[in-house]
């Protein structure tokens, strides 16, 4: 379904790639948030986005932990395309991984999560205040980092916003095309409402070693 290989294609994106540290409201200056620029190709996005448009979109639930998800448009409204890629998620990881923690809590990294979950916002569509999940497996394998690569730009409103635990401390990343997000799970966020335009992104976790 995907893109194919283009090594020299991907040798030259990785060299484009340019990293901005972000300044997160002050009870959460100590982790980790970064973005990293031109990650993706506009042709890649825009593949991306046809390719999940064909497939099909339905309403994004919300993990509620366990492994269950229920569908809580007053906290989560938007609509989702899950797709599982070893593939497209490696190829991913080979452009951003030097920029990763090689190390989480004792735990080796191992990779991006194949899960991709691309995600749809229309106007007035919105994921209020939150912190991220982490994505475990049977074998102990858990994400503590979270991957946001956005696929387009030129909407109004749909920052990704950091906030300090009592909202008064704000900071926006407003979206660019080709751009990732990285940013540790636990950390205050929310999906800000789109006023304007249609918004698309693709969320995956760094997945991480069993504790040794």
């Amino acid at each position: 379904m995907f893109l194919s290989k283009n090594w020299k294609a991907m040798a030259n994106i990785s060299a484009a790639i340019k990293k901005e540290d972000l300044q997160l409201p002050s009870d959460q200056n100590q982790r980790l948030a970064f973005v990293l620029h031109n990650v993706l190709s506009p042709e890649e996005c825009k593949q991306y986005i046809s390719q999940t448009e064909e497939k099909g979109y339905v309403k994004a639930l919300l993990n509620i932990g366990g492994g269950k998800e229920l569908l809580m448009t007053d906290v989560r409204n938007s609509d989702r395309c899950i797709i599982d890629s070893v593939e497209e998620a490696l190829k991913v990881w080979q452009r951003i991984k030097e920029y990763i923690p090689q190390e989480w809590d004792g735990r080796a990294v191992i990779g991006l999560n194949e899960r991709l979950r691309f995600l749809r916002y229309d106007p007035g569509q919105y994921f209020k205040p939150h912190m991220d999940g982490c994505y475990s497996r049977e074998n102990g394998e858990m994400s503590f980092i979270t991957i946001q690569i956005y696929l387009n730009d030129g909407f109004e409103g749909g920052s990704t916003t950091f906030m300090s635990l009592d909202g008064r401390q704000r900071l926006e990343v407003v979206p660019k095309a080709g751009s990732v997000l990285v940013f540790q799970h636990n950390i205050y966020h929310e999906g800000s409402v789109l006023k304007e335009g249609r918004k698309y992104s693709v969320r995956t976790d760094v997945m991480y070693s069993p504790p040794s």
